[in-house]
């Protein structure tokens, strides 16, 4: 069908542009593409459930945007206005990621995705079984049982797709499917985990690794369970060509991440950013305001 859409007019200067952008802003864009691009994929997050709060991140240019409702009690309309948010106040240049509450949590997955989210995140996977429950609920037939979402797209008009393509096999090619391994036993599964198709990339979920082998809480270690642990990732990434995503926040540990194999990174986290930036800006006006006060002082005597 050739529907007519404000979206067309649209120009991408990110990594969703080009061969990455869906027919429509209804449609996932195609973040299994960006992943595959080799390129070093840079994301921000959201875990404020506000409109607001998401309206701001849309329009900061980071490539992707990580929605946290494993940790944040969204409520299920604030959830998906929030994906849609994110994706039509970007002109679709951000690609939003949802990472659900739980690795059963079919039913906020269907959501998200028909919300428009272009990847889910499935915290604490630890075996090929459950990778294939997920899979069955993220993919369309003829790969898994995904519903058709009847309220998600108006015939004819934000449905529209390429000579040979569907809706739903657009959907299969675009939308990742990404397992967070944060265990020993996710660790001892993970080749096996990784072998399996329609695995677009896969998160080593440091701060839970590290407390389920006994380790202090960090997102870095020496300790050499924990190495050991991030050395299989990065191998098991080169060997199947599957990139690993993760959190690095600053310079140096961007650096440590890059060198460890990962591709796709989460450098800025909307509750940090928002708590260390108000402080550091309190801290140099209390600074200003006494050095200030104290010139004016010594110039009065």
């Amino acid at each position: 069908m050739n529907g007519h859409t404000a979206s067309s007019h649209f120009t991408f200067s990110s990594t969703a542009q080009g061969q990455h952008r869906a027919p429509t802003l209804q449609q996932a864009n195609n973040l299994q593409s960006v992943f595959k691009s080799g390129k070093i994929v840079i994301g921000t997050s959201l875990s404020y459930p506000s409109r607001h709060v998401a309206k701001t991140v849309a329009v900061t240019g980071a490539d992707w945007c990580w929605i946290d409702a494993e940790h944040v009690a969204w409520s299920q309309d604030t959830l998906i206005e929030c994906i849609q948010i994110i994706i039509h106040e970007s002109a679709g240049k951000m690609i939003p990621v949802v990472r659900v509450p739980s690795k059963t949590a079919f039913d906020c997955m269907a959501w998200c995705l028909d919300a428009g989210a272009g990847g889910i995140i499935i915290p604490h996977l630890e075996t090929v079984q459950e990778m294939k429950e997920v899979i069955n609920a993220c993919r369309f037939p003829p790969i898994g049982h995904r519903s058709f979402p009847p309220f998600s797209f108006i015939p004819g008009v934000t449905d529209t797709t390429p000579e040979g393509e569907t809706v739903f096999s657009l959907a299969n090619k675009h939308v990742a499917i990404i397992p967070q391994i944060e265990s020993r036993a996710g660790i001892k599964n993970l080749e096996e985990i990784m072998n399996m198709k329609d695995i677009s990339a896969f998160m080593v979920g440091a701060g839970d690794l590290r407390l389920d082998m006994g380790l202090s809480l960090g997102m870095t270690g020496d300790e050499p369970e924990f190495v050991a642990a991030m050395e299989k990732a990065k191998k098991v990434s080169e060997q199947t060509n599957i990139p690993l995503l993760g959190a690095a926040i600053g310079p140096e540990m961007i650096k440590q991440r890059i060198d460890q194999g990962y591709k796709i990174l989460v450098c800025c986290l909307d509750l940090h950013t928002l708590a260390y930036g108000m402080i550091q800006a309190l801290g140099e006006a209390r600074a200003t305001a006494e050095e200030h006060m104290g010139a004016r002082h010594g110039a009065s005597k």
